[in-house]
């Protein structure tokens, strides 16, 4: 069975395209182009299986980068793609399940492997009347959409009629990075039947590292710990979560970065006639009618961003890293022009 089209892959496309892996500039992920310092990871660290002890240390750090309330628990995964395919297995199929889309390519699967149905391709206040349990990615991928307010609402329908949601926040900052968002975790916390989602490598550049952390009320989050067995995170992972997740001074710088880079890759695609779907600090997407020709003439010059075979007039872009990766960039688009 082949796998659902995602970002990444630079090699295999460097392949496709004639450029040695090296040379491809790889902006299809949205993951962000610096990765935190991770430096003096002790030995033991390798040799030994995760103890309980890294454990709490790496989730004591998750709940202060994130703020989550005294009452919510939360766990780790090996990255939120492990976590989301679980999440389906706590909720008994009943009704369809809404997925706002366009949006991220897995949930759907995972709830359908899951027994469930699902509707999509409709506005939220029309599922209303169909669904119990919702999905949400905020802030969207690809489109960066944010409605925090709807999904306030259909998480005070749904929980009176017995439903379930889950809000990925894949693409959402650490509060330290970020501290004027009001955080839904906070604003949901008195939901019980509300999960949280929550990546690690996106922000801090370590996607390699798999580690996500799922946050809810305790009884979800203890079934969900339990479904993911033992040491569903490595030693390794615990250590440089633990370190970066306590390092708010480089959140906060870190933070500062991502914005530049998110207004300056801006700038450069309106400044080229292509218009803006939306995007967050880790990308920007295009609506354009030749979105998969753009991403073909990029490809040929050595640059990977992200199409979507459903959503054909959208075209994600990744950030540069520095001066010489927006000037390529730069250079193909006004060429492609």
């Amino acid at each position: 069975m082949s796998q659902r089209e995602h970002g990444g892959d630079s090699d295999q496309a460097a392949l496709s395209f004639g450029h040695s892996a090296g040379d491809m500039l790889d902006l299809s992920t949205g993951i962000s182009p610096i990765a935190y310092p991770a430096d003096n990871i002790p030995a033991i660290a390798w040799n030994r299986l995760p103890s309980q002890t890294q454990l709490e240390k790496c989730l004591a750090a998750a709940r202060r980068a994130y703020a989550v309330p005294d009452h919510l628990d939360i766990m780790a995964g090996s990255g939120t793609q492990s976590l989301l395919q679980l999440i389906p297995h706590l909720v008994v199929p009943d009704g369809p399940v809404f997925i706002e889309q366009p949006t991220y390519n897995e949930h759907r699967p995972a709830w359908e492997s899951a027994g469930h149905d699902t509707l999509s391709g409709v506005d939220v206040a029309i599922a209303q009347h169909k669904c119990k349990s919702y999905v949400f990615v905020v802030p969207n991928n690809p489109t960066g959409d944010d409605d925090r307010v709807g999904i306030k609402r259909a998480a005070k329908r749904c929980g009176s009629a017995g439903g379930f949601v889950l809000i990925d926040g894949a693409f959402a900052m650490p509060k330290a990075a970020d501290p004027n968002h009001t955080s839904l975790i906070e604003a949901l916390g008195d939901q019980p039947h509300v999960v949280h989602l929550r990546s690690f490598g996106k922000f801090f550049g370590m996607a390699g590292l798999r580690l996500g952390f799922a946050i809810g009320a305790p009884k979800l989050i203890s079934q969900l710990s339990q479904n993911a067995g033992p040491w569903a995170v490595s030693s390794v992972a615990l250590e440089i979560g633990a370190a970066a997740l306590d390092d708010t001074v480089w959140q906060q710088c870190h933070g500062q970065f991502l914005n530049a880079q998110a207004k300056r890759l801006k700038h450069l695609l309106l400044g080229a006639g292509l218009p803006l779907r939306g995007g967050t600090e880790l990308f920007q997407t295009i609506h354009h009618g030749a979105a998969h020709d753009l991403h073909d003439k990029l490809a040929a010059a050595a640059i990977w961003t992200r199409k979507f075979a459903d959503w054909p007039d959208l075209l994600r872009f990744g950030l540069p890293a520095n001066d010489a990766e927006f000037w390529r960039l730069e250079k193909i688009i006004n060429n492609w022009r």
